[in-house]
C-alpha cells in the first residue's frame, strides 16, 4: 500500500504509516452534537459511583477482613498481593473494548450491562461468610478479585474509553474530563466520611458494614445507568466489533504512538507520586512531631483538588489542556519548593500542600482528556483507533505505579535503617523520610513539566482532525 500524506492544505509535518491491511482502516463516522450541562454531569457521575464504593473499599478492606471477618494480617497482605495479577486484565478488557459492536457504542453499553452485577458483586465482599479459616480466606480471594478487579476493571476501562467517542473537541473532552474527576474526588471524600458511621447507624460489626454496602451497591448502580441513559457515543469507528488486525499489532501501533508515550509516561509519574504518600504520616511524626496532623494535610490536599477544578475549567477554553496544565504544575512546583523553606513548621507545610493541591488540579482533571486526543493521532498516523487499549494500558501502568510508589515507602525505610515504633530514628532513616516527603515529589513533578513543555499534540490537533475529517469523507485512507 502507497505511503499516504496529509493533505495539503493541512499543516501537519509527520507522515502517516503504511497500513496493516485494508481490513483494521478506521473510516470512523462522526456525528455533530453539542454536549449540555446534563450529559457532561451525567458522565461525571460515572466516576461518582465508581469511586463510592472503590474508595471506602479500598480504604477499610484490610482493617474489615483482620477485625470483622478474622482473617490474619499477613494472609491479608498475601492476599492482596496474589490479587495484582489480576490487574493484568485491564489491557484485556480494552482490547475487549475495541472489539465491541452495539447499537450504544462501545463503552457506553457495559455500563449498562454491569451496573446490576457490580452492585451485587459489592454486597458479598463485605459480607462475613459461615465458612473456617481457610474458606474464609478463599471466599475473600474470591469476592475481592471479582468485585474490584475483574467487573470493576469492566466498568472502568470502557467508562474511559467513552470519553473520545462522546465528542471529537478537544475543549469538549476536556471539560468532561473535569467534571469526571472533580465528581471522582467529591464520591470519594463522601464516602469516606460516611463509611464508618453509617457501619454504626446499622449496628456495627459484620451486619453494619454488610447495609452500608447495601447502600453504596444500590447508589452506584443506579448512578452508572443514569451515566449510561445521560450520554452518547457520538464517534461509529467502522471496524467496532470486526476487527481482525492481531493483537500485537495493536500493541505496537499503541506504543508507536508518541503522544500517548507521552501521557502515558506523565501518569506513571502522578502515581509514584501519589504511592509516596505513603511517607506523609512519618514525617508527621518525625518532622512535624504530630502524628495526627496529617488528617488534616491530607483533607487540605483534596479540598486543594476539588477547589481546583472547577477554576481549571474557567481557564481551560482559554489556554487549551496543555497550557492550563504546564502552569498548573509550575503552581506545584512553587507549593513543592515552598515545604522546603521550613519542613518543621505545620503552617509553612500546609500552604506549600494546598498550593500543590491547586496545581495539580489541571493536569489531574485533563489526564484523561489528553489520552482521548491521542487516540485520533494514532488513527491518523496509523489509521487504527484504540480507545480500550490506550485506556486499559493507561489504568495498568497507573495501578501499577500506585503500588511501586507505596512499595517503594517501605523498601526505603528499610533500608535507611527505620525502627517501627521508636520515638527516635537514625539520621539515615530521618533523611530518607524528608527525601521521600520533599526531594522525590519535586523531581516527579519537574518530570510532568518537563514532558507538557515538549507535548504539541494539542497545537496539531485540528490540522490532524481536518486530516481526518477529509479521508472520512471521501470513505478512504
Amino acid at each position: 500500500m502507497p505511503r499516504l500524506r496529509a493533505s495539503s492544505h493541512v499543516m501537519c509535518s509527520e507522515e502517516i504509516l503504511p497500513l496493516p491491511s485494508t481490513a483494521s482502516i478506521t473510516s470512523s463516522k462522526v456525528e455533530a452534537g453539542n454536549l449540555g450541562f446534563a450529559e457532561k454531569l451525567s458522565y461525571g457521575v460515572g466516576n461518582f459511583a465508581e469511586m463510592m464504593v472503590f474508595n471506602p473499599a479500598t480504604a477499610f478492606m484490610v482493617f474489615f477482613y483482620t477485625d470483622v471477618v478474622g482473617i490474619g494480617a499477613a494472609t491479608v497482605g498475601r492476599l492482596m498481593l496474589a490479587s495484582r495479577v489480576f490487574d493484568l486484565f485491564n489491557p484485556v478488557m480494552g482490547l475487549i473494548v475495541d472489539r465491541t459492536h452495539s447499537r450504544h457504542g462501545k463503552g457506553r453499553p457495559w455500563l449498562l450491562w454491569l451496573a446490576l452485577p457490580f452492585g451485587i458483586c459489592v454486597v458479598p465482599l463485605f459480607t462475613v461468610p459461615p465458612f473456617g479459616p481457610t474458606g474464609k480466606i478463599i471466599y475473600a480471594f474470591i469476592t475481592y478479585n471479582l468485585a474490584l478487579t475483574i467487573i470493576y476493571s469492566a466498568i472502568d476501562i470502557p467508562y474511559g474509553a467513552m470519553l473520545p467517542l462522546i465528542t471529537p473537541d478537544q475543549h469538549q473532552r476536556g471539560v468532561l474530563s473535569l467534571f469526571r474527576m472533580t465528581l471522582a474526588m467529591a464520591g470519594a471524600m463522601l464516602s469516606f466520611a460516611i463509611t464508618q458511621p453509617m457501619v454504626r447507624h446499622f449496628g456495627g460489626g459484620a451486619q453494619g458494614w454488610q447495609r452500608s454496602f447495601m447502600v453504596f451497591a444500590a447508589v452506584a448502580t443506579i448512578l452508572l445507568l443514569l451515566c449510561f441513559f445521560g450520554t452518547k457515543e457520538r464517534i461509529h469507528p467502522a471496524d467496532a466489533g470486526k476487527r481482525s488486525t492481531s493483537v500485537s499489532v495493536e500493541f505496537q501501533t499503541l506504543f508507536a504512538n508518541k503522544y500517548w508515550m507521552m501521557v502515558a509516561a506523565m501518569a506513571i509519574a502522578l502515581m509514584l507520586m501519589l504511592g509516596l504518600y505513603g511517607d506523609n504520616i512519618y514525617f508527621c511524626r518525625y518532622f512535624l512531631h504530630d502524628v495526627n496532623s496529617f488528617g488534616p494535610l491530607m483533607t487540605m490536599s483534596q479540598f486543594a483538588l476539588v477547589v481546583g477544578m472547577p477554576v481549571s475549567g474557567i481557564m481551560l477554553k482559554k489556554w487549551g489542556k496543555r497550557n492550563t496544565s504546564l502552569l498548573g504544575i509550575a503552581i506545584a512546583v512553587v507549593g513543592q519548593a515552598t515545604m522546603f523553606v521550613a519542613p518543621t513548621n505545620f503552617t509553612v507545610i500546609g500552604i506549600g500542600n494546598v498550593l500543590r493541591g491547586l496545581g495539580a488540579a489541571p493536569f489531574i482533571g485533563t489526564m484523561f482528556a489528553m489520552v482521548a486526543d491521542t487516540v485520533e493521532y494514532g488513527e491518523w498516523k496509523a489509521g487504527m483507533r484504540t480507545e480500550g487499549l490506550a485506556y486499559g494500558t493507561v489504568a495498568l501502568a497507573a495501578k501499577v505505579s500506585v503500588g511501586l510508589g507505596n512499595a517503594a515507602v517501605g523498601w526505603i525505610l528499610g533500608l535507611s535503617g527505620y525502627v517501627g515504633g521508636s520515638e527516635t530514628q537514625l539520621p539515615s532513616a530521618l533523611f530518607a523520610i524528608r527525601t521521600m516527603f520533599l526531594h522525590l515529589p519535586m523531581a516527579l513533578l519537574l518530570i510532568i513539566g518537563l514532558i507538557l513543555w515538549i507535548y504539541d499534540l494539542e497545537k496539531r490537533y485540528p490540522a490532524i482532525m481536518g486530516d481526518l475529517n477529509a479521508r472520512r469523507t471521501l470513505g478512504s485512507y
